[in-house]
């Protein structure tokens, strides 16, 4: 009979996309894999694999939420909580590792009074309220950067669990061996675009000509304004909605302009890309400017931040890293030093329930 293994995660990307990335190991490994979410979460866009059982909470924040919104979020704490542990009894879990957010929370909490073993795993430099409460019931936390809990043998650096296929991008050496005449620039401000990507980035790129080859992902909302202003300029680019294949766009750009979620700079760090990070103003803990102060501590990106002078930085940074080609190079190398190179194998050997075969053929990938 095959064992089942709860996986918790939701509301961001961040969380759901390093999940579906252990999942699909799991379920390659002939386990059987029930995934907690929510109805409406962006999980039931991203995950679509039919072997995944998908059972849901209902569940709501309750930080930063008005005072009727945070009494509905207790409410349904204490209702997923039940939920939960309903869910265990009939799944019976070997264990459940949770990617944080609110819904990790009552899962944990059933899972730790049931003695089913916890697992966490946290992306960001600063971690989350629910993971900071998951961490004490956890047998172990994965944390993506190195210093984001406490020094404890049971807080592993394990960085993020990325897509196989980012293991055949071109790496920096080759990618950039020689000075280029005009360089891709991939622009992207998470799965959804940014507007103020979009509203700004066009006109600043504006001022280098055909310097610049460009891909931007733009949302549905501002792609045609953002067409618009490329062609205008006269700019060679191609401004698309969403990509599934963001591996190969890595592989096509040579400077990454991106906001600074743990997912994003993960990839960029895989794939040993030079980059600007703009962190997100009205991230949690300001989670997205110590993610990305992370990578410029180590020399490994730019920072610009969302300001009056976001422009005139931007510009003198592309500037920049045209003109001093080698920085490039510089840049992408030690950003493929700063994360574990195979971070799923790390997590999965790290979990004692799962078998010896499954650790065997994840040493050897």
């Amino acid at each position: 009979m095959k064992q089942n293994i709860f996986i918790v995660a939701s509301g961001t990307g961040g969380h759901v996309i390093p999940a579906k990335n252990i999942a699909c190991l799991l379920l390659d490994s002939n386990y059987l894999v029930t995934w907690i979410g929510t109805r409406h979460g962006i999980e039931n866009k991203i995950v679509n694999d039919k072997r995944i059982d998908f059972k849901y909470l209902n569940s709501s924040g309750i930080r930063g939420k008005s005072l009727f919104n945070m009494i509905k979020g207790f409410l349904n704490l204490f209702r997923s909580l039940v939920q939960s542990i309903i869910h265990i009894k009939k799944g019976k879990p070997i264990f459940i590792i949770g990617f944080g957010g609110y819904i990790s929370v009552p899962v944990s909490i059933a899972a730790f009074i049931m003695r089913v073993p916890v697992y966490v795993h946290e992306s960001n430099s600063i971690a989350g309220t629910a993971n900071r409460i998951n961490n004490l019931l956890s047998k172990t936390t994965f944390q993506t950067f190195p210093e984001t809990f406490s020094s404890s043998k049971k807080n592993i650096h394990s960085g993020n669990p990325i897509k196989d296929s980012f293991s055949n991008i071109t790496q920096p050496d080759v990618k950039y061996m020689h000075g280029k005449e005009t360089l891709n620039v991939l622009i992207f401000g998470g799965s959804q675009g940014s507007s103020f990507f979009n509203q700004t980035i066009p006109s600043c790129i504006s001022k280098f000509g055909d310097k610049f080859k460009i891909k931007h992902i733009s949302g549905n909302r501002d792609r045609l304004l953002v067409e618009e202003t490329y062609s205008k300029n006269l700019i060679s680019s191609d401004v698309m909605e969403f990509s599934h294949e963001m591996d190969l766009l890595y592989d096509w750009s040579d400077i990454v302009i991106s906001r600074a979620g743990s997912m994003t700079l993960s990839e960029i760090c895989k794939a040993g890309r030079a980059a600007i990070l703009v962190p997100f103003l009205y991230a949690t803990d300001k989670h997205q400017y110590f993610n990305a102060k992370f990578l410029e501590d180590n020399m490994a990106a730019f920072i610009v931040e969302e300001n009056d002078s976001f422009a005139e930085e931007l510009d003198k940074i592309l500037s920049q890293l045209y003109n001093n080609q080698e920085l490039l190079l510089k840049l992408s190398k030690n950003g493929k030093n700063l994360f574990p190179e195979d971070s799923s194998a790390i997590i999965l050997k790290n979990i004692p329930e799962l078998n010896e075969k499954l650790n065997n053929t994840i040493s050897k990938k």
